[in-house]
């Protein structure tokens, strides 16, 4: 590959192939790599970790502070449709030839030491973000926390959003053990957030045992919602009443919301966000396919839930939707998942499924999805079909506008129904 000239295509199929498993769980060459760089951030930086929510998050706290003026860097994962949404820089994607420069000039550093494809990106968006001199950065952990290639940054806030069963292959199979791996981003004498509703304690002695600035929901931080289409939110340093309804549907919301106004009130003597900049960032926050209703009659949603944990919020915010003649679900997961969880959770609300497959080394076949939910769902209508564009052509034909179609099960599942509308 001629590394000058390449396009971001060529880069990104090249920084796949220099290592040889996709997911390699160890600090230890990116702190390497990261001590080579020269990294000086003198913005505020948060880092945020769980299991769901990490992305709405990250969107609520890059809202805010740029309603409040300030410049911001956001680092994020997977991506949808481009991966230049992983880089984001006062709200726009970075442009390909800021990213190559960025992975050029890791890939000369690095020398011979071999990083993964995550690792690899997470210390371009570092390189990136810090000589661009930003007054506010925000980084999505990719997977737990204790090894995640994002560990090797000291933030000034750390967020662990919720905790389930997820990645258990490699974070552990149980909420404690899955607790201690996300616990690992909280830094000593710096603001330790977490807004699970019971985290588990190898979290909560984790950060007692660095003298992290342990700070939880319901007890430091809650929300409350009004009789008049506004929510309120009650913090350990100030209150906010009246707050506007974010355009993400879904009661979880405001959870994530309430996260991200604690993480901002934690750093508040080197930030001033106004209740103004407040509201305007609620208003402005939006990802896409969170819950998201692209079209009606009939209503089509898109949604990333890929795990139980995110299945029960999805479960909810159906049946708190629960207008429609029937529900047709297209459903495509990766292998790693607990997809006979996820279905169980789902079925009281989903009438016909559709199974595709998802592709690369964690991808599942439909003709094997379609095994799984027979197996766990007896009596279930189950249809194979070929790709999520053929099982979405299939569910549109076999639906009627008092229906609705909901696509979810993987961001490579959704991407595929979103950009038919993108347009």
């Amino acid at each position: 590959m001629n590394k000058k000239n390449s396009s971001l295509s060529d880069w990104l199929k090249y920084i796949e192939s220099i290592h040889p498993i996709s997911i390699d769980l160890n600090l230890d060459r990116v702190k390497i790599v990261a001590s080579l760089i020269n990294i000086k951030m003198d913005g505020v930086v948060f880092t945020v970790g769980g299991t769901n929510g990490k992305g709405s998050t990250c969107g609520f706290l890059e809202s805010f502070s740029l309603k409040a003026g300030y410049t911001v860097g956001l680092y994020t994962s997977p991506h949808i449709v481009s991966f230049n949404e992983r880089f984001r820089i006062n709200g726009i994607n970075v442009s390909d030839n800021d990213i190559i420069d960025s992975l050029y000039f890791i890939d000369k550093v690095r020398g011979d030491i071999s990083l993964t494809y995550f690792e690899f990106t997470t210390l371009a968006a570092i390189y990136l973000f810090s000589i661009k001199k930003l007054e506010v950065l925000i980084f999505e952990v990719g997977m737990g926390g204790r090894l995640d290639a994002v560990n090797v940054i000291d933030s000034d806030c750390s967020i662990v959003t919720s905790i389930g069963l997820d990645h258990v292959e490699w974070l552990g199979e149980s909420r404690d053990s899955i607790g201690f791996e996300k616990a690992h981003i909280y830094r000593k004498n710096k603001p330790a957030i977490c807004s699970d509703i019971n985290p588990p304690m190898s979290l909560l002695d984790y950060a007692n045992e660095i003298g992290a600035d342990l700070l939880l929901v319901n007890s430091d931080f809650k929300y409350s919602i009004n009789s008049n289409d506004t929510w309120s939110y009650r913090g350990k340093y100030s209150n906010f009443d009246e707050l506007p309804y974010p355009k993400m549907l879904g009661k979880y919301q405001l959870l994530n919301a309430s996260t991200a106004l604690i993480a901002i009130e934690s750093v508040s003597d080197r930030l001033n966000i106004s209740y103004k900049n407040i509201c305007e960032g609620i208003l402005n926050s939006f990802l896409p396919c969170r819950f998201q209703i692209i079209k009606k009659n009939p209503t089509i949603i898109l949604d990333v839930a890929h795990n139980a944990h995110a299945a029960i919020s999805l479960a909810e915010n159906l049946a708190g939707n629960n207008i429609f003649s029937k529900t047709h679900a297209v459903i495509g997961m990766l292998k790693d998942k607990n997809i006979s969880e996820v279905v169980k959770i789902l079925d009281p609300y989903v009438d016909y499924w559709y199974c595709c497959s998802t592709l690369g080394p964690r991808g599942l076949s439909s003709d094997l999805l379609f095994d799984i939910i027979k197996d766990n769902l007896k009596s279930a209508n189950v249809i194979c079909c070929s790709s999520v564009v053929n099982a979405f052509n299939t569910s549109l034909k076999n639906s009627n506008q008092n229906d609705r179609i909901l696509v979810f099960g993987s961001f490579l599942t959704v991407s595929d129904v979103y950009q038919l509308y993108l347009s």
